[in-house]
């Protein structure tokens, strides 16, 4: 029998569309934040081990849905082939599709609804939109 890996896993959409946060100015002068509005975007899949602080990430896909979400899972298990890892994540509808519940080596769970400070992956997400806040992209290349 395997060894047991908890993983939260999310998805986080990004792109060239301007991401503000609040910044410093001269007293008496007022910030001006560059702006950008491309719509092009590219998601991130990330899986984090809140215990040993292990993550996995996949970056550039252009949706989310069942078949890519399973494409990441597949990727997660090789990285780990020695564990059965207990993935922890939302209820997103796509999250529920049969092909990704007969996979073998990994046990899906689900949090609450509108529970996003429960997964540590947000935390993560939040990190990555705060450093790339106020800044402007040529392009999405990775």
């Amino acid at each position: 029998m395997k060894p047991i890996k908890l993983m939260f896993m999310d998805e986080m959409r990004f792109g060239l569309i301007s991401n503000y946060r609040r910044s410093w100015s001269l007293i008496g002068k007022r910030t001006v934040i560059a702006n950008q509005q491309e719509f092009i975007n590219r998601y991130l899949y990330s899986a984090i081990d809140p215990i040993t602080g292990d993550n996995f990430h996949l970056l550039g896909f252009n949706d989310v849905n069942a078949a890519i979400t399973k494409k990441f899972l597949e990727a997660l298990m090789e990285k780990y082939p020695e564990y059965h890892i207990l993935l922890v994540w939302d209820n997103a509808p796509f999250h529920r599709k049969k092909e990704v519940h007969e996979m073998e080596g990994l046990t899906p769970t689900y949090l609450p609804s509108y529970s996003p400070e429960l997964n540590p992956v947000e935390r993560f997400y939040g990190k990555v939109r705060k450093s790339t806040a106020n800044r402007l992209f040529q392009n999405i290349d990775i």
